[in-house]
């Protein structure tokens, strides 16, 4: 077979499986196939996860960053809400990326509901609301935590609204 064919044809074996057009098993035979069972080059996939594996640890850091930046320092509240927006923005950037992986898409999703729930509750603090809408809002967030668990499979949102939940209308009847 002609090289320059060849090599058509492996790129297309790597774009169908780069976009999941074909399931992995058949592209891997496929590559093998037209490789002469060569395979593919590992280099650039093992970069890919490495990336991977450092922006989860990263987006997974973010949580402990908010708090350490809203209760922790001098920073003006403005400034803070800023930052936190940044990184709410940052996770769901980390959810675009990670939405085609099964494993670290659940590690931006994750984040991305605690620090929408942090930003709201702070910027209910902020501009000095009562309980009434405090509870309003967290109930609506933690049902949208459900109901998006419920719908994607992902149980641990579901157990996350649930506690929220039940953590919140224990605080209420405790104070």
């Amino acid at each position: 077979m002609n090289k320059q064919r060849k090599e058509t044809i492996i790129q297309e074996i790597e774009y169908w499986k780069r976009n999941r057009l074909l399931p992995d098993q058949y592209c891997d035979y496929l590559m093998a196939l037209y490789t002469e069972g060569e395979g593919e080059k590992h280099t650039s996939k093992g970069r890919r996860k490495v990336f991977s594996f450092l922006f989860a640890c990263l987006i997974s850091l973010l949580v402990p960053i908010t708090f350490l930046v809203i209760y922790f320092t001098e920073m003006p509240v403005h400034l803070q809400m800023l930052l936190v927006t940044f990184f709410v923005l940052l996770s769901l950037f980390g959810y675009f990326v990670f939405r085609k992986e099964e494993f670290f898409i659940h590690i931006p999703v994750f984040v991305t509901a605690l620090l929408i729930l942090i930003l709201s509750i702070k910027s209910l603090e902020i501009l000095s609301f009562q309980l009434p809408l405090t509870f309003i809002v967290i109930t609506f967030q933690t049902v949208l935590w459900f109901i998006i668990g419920y719908m994607k499979k992902w149980y641990y949102l579901n157990i996350s609204a649930i506690v929220t939940l039940v953590l919140f209308v224990t605080n209420i009847i405790l104070v």
